[in-house]
């Protein structure tokens, strides 16, 4: 599938500072998370400014490098040590851009830790930043109503996991899964796909995770790890579903009219069938041999996710 565009379309900038839910001066100075917020404020203010009076990309690019950088050294003091088993040694500095045409702009701020195979990740971000930049992006015009729950109301939903993971790949949520929390903290676990081709009858192969406390936010995902057998019930509802849809996307091409209404149908049909499979899923899963190994494996992450 054709990765998607990263470009945007050109932000005035006072709707770039909008959009990153930042005014002129930034936060006010309370402490070092505040400090980061303000500095990262006058980064997208500079780099703004520079794209309005008509520098290029590259240019823009060559500005933003020592910024990041800062912004970077930054992070990972108010971080501090930390390390997840399976990752690399050195995280990946989050946004990845300052220029306001990337949609690498939008990333959260804070560290990402991978895998070599990039299914195992943990973003790590101080709560106060991350809870900023979660409204800051509720605030946008298209944000998922979801974003706009505050950080324990979205922690747990599709759009939530798409925009800290998600990259170019949908995340479709199949269940959560029973988690414990400790004191003091909130945590939620998942089992779900990241794809880009949409619903189909594909089974779920990725658990992912959120934890806020000890003044941070962990969000994370990691392979199931776990061989799921079709299941004959849910496949049916599929098929016929998808058959369907086919039938009637055949019918409309013959018409050779790209607005025959069977072009829709065939996709809310196709897109239903993914939802009853799903459902199909969800109510069996807990009585599957894998679920819970899925369960135990959640439990582990959030866990490691503690940084203990």
């Amino acid at each position: 599938m054709t990765r998607p565009d990263r470009r945007r379309p050109l932000l005035r900038l006072a709707s770039a500072l909008l959009a990153a839910g930042l005014l002129a001066g930034g936060p006010a100075h309370a402490g070092p998370a505040e400090d980061y917020m303000a500095a990262h404020a006058k980064a997208l203010a500079d780099v703004a400014a520079a794209a309005k009076a008509g520098k290029s990309d590259g240019e823009l690019d060559a500005l933003g490098a020592p910024l990041l950088k800062d912004l970077e050294k930054r992070m990972v003091a108010l971080i501090g040590p930390i390390a997840f088993k399976g990752t690399q040694k050195k995280p990946i500095f989050m946004p990845s851009s300052l220029n306001a045409e990337y949609l690498e702009s939008k990333e959260p701020d804070g560290l990402l830790f991978s895998g070599t195979n990039l299914t195992t990740r943990y973003f790590v971000s101080p709560e106060p930043v991350f809870t900023d930049w979660l409204a800051a992006r509720a605030k946008e015009e298209d944000a998922d109503p979801a974003l706009r729950l505050g950080l324990k109301g979205a922690m747990g939903t599709e759009p939530f996991y798409f925009a800290v993971l998600g990259a170019d790949a949908a995340f479709i949520k199949y269940m959560d899964l029973p988690v414990t929390a400790g004191a003091g903290e909130s945590v939620t676990a998942a089992l779900g796909l990241f794809t880009q081709s949409g619903q189909q009858n594909d089974p779920p192969s990725s658990i992912v995770f959120t934890r806020i406390g000890d003044g941070r936010v962990v969000v994370g995902t990691a392979d199931l790890k776990a061989a799921i057998k079709p299941l004959p019930a849910c496949e049916k509802i599929w098929k016929e579903a998808n058959a369907k849809a086919t039938r009637l996307e055949d019918a409309a091409g013959k018409t050779r009219n790209d607005e025959d209404p069977r072009w829709k149908e065939a996709e809310q049909v196709r897109e239903a069938g993914g939802d009853a499979f799903r459902a199909c899923f969800v109510k069996a899963a807990p009585s599957l041999p894998f679920f819970p190994g899925a369960v135990k494996r959640a439990e582990e992450l959030v866990q490691a996710a503690r940084g203990k």
